[in-house]
């Protein structure tokens, strides 16, 4: 699971690399989509599927991988909001709550129907909605 957080982070290190809020939110949604492209699942949310068994470190990693998750996304968000680029209401945490909890989600069903088109037009719709 560190392993894996691991390269999310670098992953995120690198769409900070350049542009908008915009285009980050759409870069972040592709990490999604490759991942289920590649036939796999988000790790954190297969276990998160199965989180009363888990034993208490790894519940705690997955919460460590959704918070930092949230954390990179409400500061995206905050930034984009900032600029004029981006417009939601509420706090900039509930909105990464929602970002994050819709791709897990459309990742999921995309899978069960081996169409990672659903995928695509979830993630597009929901980063249209900012």
């Amino acid at each position: 699971m560190a392993r894996y957080e691991g390269a999310f982070l670098e992953a995120l290190k690198g769409i900070d690399a350049g542009g908008g809020a915009r285009a980050k939110l759409k870069r972040y949604a592709r990490i999604y989509a490759d991942v289920l492209r590649d036939n796999r699942m988000c790790l954190c949310g297969m276990l998160a599927s199965d989180y009363a068994t888990l034993p208490k470190a790894m519940k705690e990693a997955v919460k460590h991988f959704f918070d930092e998750n949230e954390h990179w996304l409400s500061a995206v968000l905050e930034a984009g909001r900032s600029s004029g680029e981006l417009q939601f209401k509420g706090s900039a945490l509930e909105a990464a709550r929602v970002i994050v909890g819709s791709l897990e989600g459309a990742m999921m069903l995309a899978r069960s129907y081996g169409e990672p088109a659903r995928f695509d037009a979830a993630a597009e719709r929901l980063i249209a909605s900012f």
